[in-house]
């Protein structure tokens, strides 16, 4: 990629209160009680980070690594994310309804296989990606995330980086609001900006009305492509 500033960062993310009552009834069964709450803390606080992890493996790292990997290593940062800048009311309900939600899936792998190991040996085939072997191999991703709970500093060197800028941590506050997902990933651009990992300024969040939809897109400003 030649110069940065070619390329958008587009992050595609599913949207509860449009999504179809069928699915609706099936996030409320996953997270149980305040299931509105815990999915806007989920997937518009902490996975936005998430996807944004991708798009710094991809204009940052020399290697990409395994698929299953990679997932693990921006679950990593985007926990460590929060460990640095975010609020511990926020911090403390994903940590508690993770561990509570990755109880309601049915385990996939066999023997002494754990997550990764599943992950890896089934990744690109249809297996995976049913709603609850996909589901739980990213529950236990976070929750192994949460449970070593690598500061920033090291979530992000895990991700190649020779040299950084580390910043002291401080604390963003936000409202539980359709903005939210949008200044969230403005603000963590401009911080790993500071730094000093590589990604373009513009940065924008497509909503959908499928709460399972979530995803991070570059497009190449000039000619339209889509990575």
């Amino acid at each position: 990629m030649d110069n940065i500033e070619d390329y958008r960062i587009r992050i595609v993310t599913g949207q509860y209160q449009k999504a179809p009552l069928k699915q609706k009834k099936m996030i409320q069964k996953l997270f149980g009680e305040d299931a509105e709450y815990r999915y806007e803390i989920y997937f518009h606080w902490y996975n936005v980070l998430h996807e944004l992890g991708h798009a710094i493996m991809m204009f940052n790292a020399s290697a990409r690594p395994h698929s299953a990997e990679e997932e693990q290593l921006v679950n990593n940062f985007a926990y460590a994310y929060w460990q640095h800048y975010g609020e511990q009311k926020k911090i403390k309900t994903l940590s508690f309804f993770v561990d509570e939600t990755i109880r309601k899936f049915t385990i996939p792998s066999s023997g002494n296989e754990d997550y990764m190991d599943y992950a890896k040996r089934v990744w690109g085939t249809e297996e995976l990606y049913s709603f609850n072997n996909y589901g739980w191999f990213q529950f236990s991703s976070v929750q192994a995330a949460i449970t070593e709970a690598p500061n920033l500093e090291q979530a992000l060197n895990r991700m190649c980086f020779a040299q950084l800028s580390p910043r002291k941590g401080e604390t963003l506050e936000y409202e539980i609001c359709e903005q939210m997902a949008s200044q969230v990933v403005a603000d963590a651009v401009r911080l790993m900006k500071d730094w000093g990992v590589l990604l373009p300024e513009r940065n924008e969040i497509v909503f959908c009305d499928d709460v399972n939809c979530h995803m991070c897109q570059v497009e190449n400003l000039h000619d339209g492509r889509v990575f």
